[in-house]
């Protein structure tokens, strides 16, 4: 028979097997994780139709001449390659990206230690004996597409239970019972801890206790000090709830997530604070003053405090300046009128009186005199007397005129006027015309005219009067002469009585009498600062003192100035008359000196048994000193607050003799020169020691786990570090409700994420976050040796190894995390089937099955002709 044929034969069958991988490829190319299968061929026994013949001296060597006798199956392969991510968006949903495998269990559920996994370096598997004691079988698988049962647990969509790790905020290494350790106490406070193994070996301690001390704690984790500041200098300041919440607060804050819980009273102690330092002066010079146009600066010092100055005589001859120690004034005499000094001047008599009253202060004078106006002057000239108009003694008609100063004012209101006669004629009635500076007189100047001077008179004044003019006239004369009938005479020579210039004292006006007599009067205030108004004539003036700082009166100047001038001119008896408001004369009184300090020292203070004395100066005027940090083993040191006005001393002052006087000085000194602060502080006294201020260590506290034998979820802090029970596999469960370790109260499960590292995170109800577990992962040395279980589920085999378990998080053994795939949540990893590959292989099969079927009918053929030679 033909060997051919036996090669088709083979061919076909193994292209079939091919094909048959193919179809199951194509049919799983949407199933979640699903991996590839590929056929690989290898040829078979080959028959040696001649030997090979090794090279000879006549010819070459010659190849055996061999034919194959067909195709075999080499191997179906398994492609892990990962295939596409695709988003779900469901929380249950994790794909793996990279590395790995979910472990689920086919069982019962594991809550407690029957499944250990041995983390040895190069080992990381499960103990025999584990597995076989647990009664339940390993599988594999990358489909993440996870559902919960009513219990909460994780699992497959095949019901398989999801292996992972318990977690915990304490010490892995320990076995997790939940114990909480003992109860401590110190300051009249009870300390009661949560379960858990975190605080084992620490101790509470006071810190900070001074007056107005916020509560807080902070944790030393290197001395293992659990250290409480609070105001411990009052009753009732402090309370147990603000104790353990800030306990608690700082706890949380050093990433420990153990609870505290606290009672009893705290104690206060005496002494922690001290009043507040007062009575410290600098040496300060007091405020300027302005008196007089001049500003006076004064040395650094007290003594002039309360002192004024005043400007009295303001007319002196002589510059003076007196120190009045009863009054507290300061006065100043001198020429201001004339401005005959200078700064400098008044400075010197300034200081010389100072000195001579004894004071240690010294002046510095500015400025110039200010300009005082209306304090003297005089009147003019301008004042006149009354004198009587002359007529030119023609005889006018046979009479004469002349002014009568008997019965009128005489004055110049005719001077320049003609007596003339104007219309004359027999029995011409009798009349006066006055106009343009003349007297026409019309009548019987005729002779035998009855015209007498009286008649004339009486209508010459009678005109006058008419007229306005206060003149009148005398005429004489027996009768008519009519040879003087065309005569004038002009009037002149008249003077009007004027008074002078009126003067202008303080503001008011003084209106002078009309006349000579008071002609160039002239006037000066002497003494602007007396208290009492008076006016005297001397040396030919008027010398007036008054309190010209205020408003003077009208009418008492006008009383006081008529007084003087009738002293001095007892039979004119002038009279001025004054109006006006007077002007108050400003700066020459000062403000009284004030501000001035002489150094002093604040009064001592007592705090924590020192006692406390101070330098001179006003530097810690205000300040109060207290207690800080009490805490054994603290350095002595000093803090200052500008904003407080707080000076708080820390040190070790429970421990005996740890701290002294001197310790506290040294410290303040620096402190006080750092900060700027220009005041020596001297201490001494034996500081205060505080006791019942440190507990006792705590002990006996033991692991809290997550995931709890009987498949409860203790709270363990996710945002605290965690470690993993990872020497066990638990079954992982998301529950409804967590318990918080040490108390009854279990918080509702809001919502829940999964980390990267497969780590479980609950946020519950109050916010707090909690770590459920973490989802255990493997590989194997050889993935594609796995054997598929159906169901997206592999089981190891002999040729695939044993499954190498991720350690988890914070392991105490040795760490292979790195070499694992994240989980992504809300993922799903799809098939990795390639169709245009498959589609390409199914085409290649075809044809390969269809060409050794083709050679089975040619050897048939061949086998025909053979068969027909013997016809």
């Amino acid at each position: 028979m033909l060997r051919s044929m036996y090669s088709g034969i083979s061919g076909m069958k193994v292209n079939q097997t091919k094909l048959d991988v193919i179809g199951n490829n194509i049919s799983n190319v949407n199933t979640t994780s699903f991996k590839s299968s590929r056929a690989r061929f290898s040829d078979m026994l080959s028959q040696n139709v001649s030997d090979a013949m090794a090279p000879s001296n006549n010819q070459g060597g010659i190849n055996a001449s061999q034919v194959g006798l067909g195709v075999q199956l080499a191997s179906i392969d398994s492609v892990m390659t990962q295939g596409t991510i695709q988003p779900t968006g469901r929380q249950l949903d994790v794909s793996i990206d990279g590395d790995g495998f979910f472990m689920v269990s086919k069982g019962s559920s594991i809550y407690g230690n029957s499944l250990e996994v041995n983390h040895r370096a190069g080992s990381h598997n499960i103990t025999e004996q584990s597995l076989s004691n647990s009664g339940t079988e390993i599988m594999y698988t990358r489909d993440g597409s996870f559902t919960l049962d009513e219990q909460g647990n994780l699992l497959t969509g095949d019901g398989f239970r999801i292996m992972g790790y318990s977690l915990t905020n304490d010490d892995s290494s320990q076995l997790a019972t939940g114990l909480s350790p003992n109860t401590v106490n110190t300051a009249g406070l009870n300390f009661r801890f949560g379960p858990g193994s975190q605080l084992n070996g620490y101790k509470v301690v006071l810190g900070a206790i001074g007056p107005g001390t916020v509560t807080s704690s902070e944790v030393n984790s290197a001395e293992k000090l659990i250290v409480l500041n609070g105001d411990f200098s009052d009753t009732g300041a402090l309370t147990t709830a603000q104790v353990e919440s800030a306990i608690n607060k700082g706890l949380s804050s050093a990433g420990i997530s153990q609870q505290i819980f606290v009672t009893g009273k705290p104690i206060s102690f005496e002494g922690l604070g001290s009043s507040a330092v007062a009575g410290g002066t600098d040496a300060l010079a007091p405020k300027s003053i302005n008196i007089g146009g001049f500003t006076v600066q004064f040395d650094e010092g007290s003594n002039l405090n309360g002192y004024s100055f005043e400007i009295k005589d303001i007319s002196a001859e002589m510059l003076n300046v007196k120190v009045q120690t009863g009054t507290k004034k300061i006065v100043i005499n001198g020429d201001f009128l004339n401005k005959s000094f200078n700064a400098s001047d008044l400075q010197d008599e300034i200081n010389n009186a100072i000195k001579e009253v004894g004071f240690n202060q010294e002046a510095k004078v500015t400025g110039s005199i200010a300009t005082l106006s209306n304090i003297k002057g005089s009147s003019d000239n301008s004042g006149k007397n009354n004198e009587v108009a002359k007529v030119e003694q023609n005889s006018i008609g046979g009479f004469k005129f002349e002014i009568d100063d008997s019965i009128s004012s005489p004055g110049a209101e005719l001077n320049d006027y003609t007596i003339s006669i104007g219309e004359n004629g027999k029995d011409k009635e009798l009349s006066v015309e006055i106009t343009n500076g003349s007297i026409i007189i019309n009548g019987d100047f005729t002779e035998d005219s009855k015209l007498t001077a009286d008649t004339i008179k009486t209508a010459i004044n009678n005109k006058l009067k008419s007229e306005g003019k206060k003149t009148q006239m005398k005429v004489t004369g027996d009768k008519v002469v009519t040879g003087d009938v065309g005569k004038s005479a002009i009037i002149s020579g008249g003077v009007t009585e004027t008074s002078p210039k009126a003067l202008n004292i303080a503001g008011l006006n003084v209106e002078l009498p009309a006349g000579e007599l008071l002609n160039n009067l002239e006037f000066e205030i002497a003494d602007i600062n007396a208290t009492s108004l008076d006016v005297k004539y001397e040396d030919g003036k008027l010398k007036i003192t008054g309190d010209f700082t205020k408003k003077i009166s009208a009418r008492d100047l006008e009383e006081k100035i008529n007084l003087a001038l009738a002293d001095q001119y007892a039979l004119e008896l002038p009279k001025v008359k004054v109006s006006g408001t007077s002007k108050s004369y400003t700066g020459l009184t000062s403000d009284k000196i004030d501000g001035g300090e002489e150094d002093k020292a604040p009064e001592k203070v007592t705090v924590a048994g020192i006692e406390l004395t101070f330098n001179e100066g006003s530097a810690l005027n205000g300040y109060k000193f207290q207690l800080g940090t009490i805490t054994p083993g603290t350095k002595t040191s000093v803090e200052i607050s500008f904003n407080s006005k707080t000076i708080t001393i820390n040190g070790d002052f429970v421990t005996a003799n740890a701290i002294t006087a001197k310790n506290i000085q040294d410290a303040l000194t620096r402190a006080l020169e750092a900060k700027g602060i220009e005041q020596g502080v001297s201490a001494e006294g034996k500081p205060m020691e505080i006791g019942g201020v440190v507990s006792d260590e705590t002990y006996g506290g033991t692991p809290i786990e997550s995931l709890t034998e009987d498949g409860s979820i203790n709270f363990v802090d996710a945002t605290k570090d965690l470690k993993s029970y990872d020497g066990q596999l638990k079954t992982l469960k998301i529950p409804d409700k967590v318990k918080i370790p040490g108390t009854e109260t279990e918080l509702k499960v809001k919502t829940y994420t999964i980390d990267k590292n497969g780590i479980i995170n609950g946020v519950l109800e109050d916010g707090r976050v909690a770590a459920l577990g973490q989802i255990a992962m493997a590989t194997f040395k050889n993935p594609e040796g796995l054997s598929k279980l159906g169901g997206n589920l592999y089981s190891s085999s002999v040729n695939s190894g044993e499954s190498i378990i991720k350690s988890g998080v914070g392991t105490l053994a040795d760490d292979n995390s790195q070499g694992y795939g994240d989980n992504l949540q809300g993922m799903l990893e799809m098939s990795n089937v390639d169709l245009s590959e498959q589609f390409t292989d199914m085409i290649v099969s075809s044809r390969a099955f269809q060409a050794s079927g083709k050679m089975i009918t040619t050897g048939d053929e061949i086998l025909q002709d053979i068969i027909n030679l013997k016809r």
